[in-house]
């Protein structure tokens, strides 16, 4: 005769794994979408102008289009540099109070030649700016303005460590720049990132600190690379969740 016991364990264990299998994943649970920046969804005109609907400015070489060339293919929204280039596409309008991960669709086509944060060379073809919180940080230049605490995301080649928060030459109490992804070339990627928690370990800040986002930037730079600076990279959607 079978023991009682071993039959109810037999039983709890099977309808324990068809709970398992019947939730999702808590984290998966835990997320809710709370914003999307899309760049697909580009009609006609001057893409400029489709850009500044969407709440972004331009500042540095992001003007000249000599310099850096926007395109749009079914990829999104296409970021080619020229020349040697600095350039931000700063977007303010992206405020959220209550936010965790970000999640980027993007690629790189062409990195700047010589980029390398490991060695020096603080250069990438493209970088998605955080900036969260008010509370500004001091740049370390008086001819640079300060800024709220921001990590800046960004995709690398050759030797640059993932997750790993480079310090670069300013904002150095209130700025890190961590790649997160190494695709091959053209290939489009999905980087998903946990700005909070990595927030609270870069700037030693509790949770009860946690920041609202203050808003974005799309940031290119090429100015220190080797050769002729020329660049190409891809964005084609942000989404932030809580």
């Amino acid at each position: 005769m079978k023991s009682p016991f071993r039959l109810v364990t037999k039983y709890t264990c099977a309808v324990v794994v068809l709970l398992l299998l019947a939730e999702p994943p808590s984290s998966a649970k835990a997320d809710t979408l709370v914003h999307t920046l899309t760049f697909t969804d580009y009609k006609e005109g001057p893409i400029i102008d489709w850009l500044q609907t969407k709440g972004f400015e331009f500042q540095l070489d992001a003007t000249r289009r000599d310099r850096i060339d926007l395109d749009i293919d079914s990829s999104g929204l296409v970021l080619n540099t020229k020349r040697k280039s600095f350039g931000i596409f700063a977007n303010e309008s992206v405020k959220l109070s209550d936010f965790s991960h970000i999640e980027i669709d993007w690629g790189v086509r062409r990195h700047p030649e010589g980029a390398s944060y490991e060695q020096g060379v603080r250069n990438e073809a493209i970088m998605v700016q955080v900036f969260m919180g008010d509370e500004k940080q001091p740049s370390g230049s008086l001819f640079i303005p300060d800024s709220p605490y921001f990590i800046g995301l960004f995709l690398c080649s050759r030797d640059d460590r993932i997750n790993h928060p480079y310090v670069g030459s300013y904002f150095k109490k209130g700025g890190r720049y961590v790649c997160v992804d190494r695709p091959g070339i053209g290939e489009l990627v999905t980087s998903r990132y946990d700005l909070l928690n990595a927030y609270r370990r870069f700037f030693d800040r509790e949770r009860e600190d946690d920041p609202g986002l203050s808003g974005l930037a799309l940031t290119l730079d090429t100015s220190k690379s080797s050769g002729s600076g020329e660049a190409s990279a891809f964005v084609r959607e942000i989404r932030f969740y809580r």
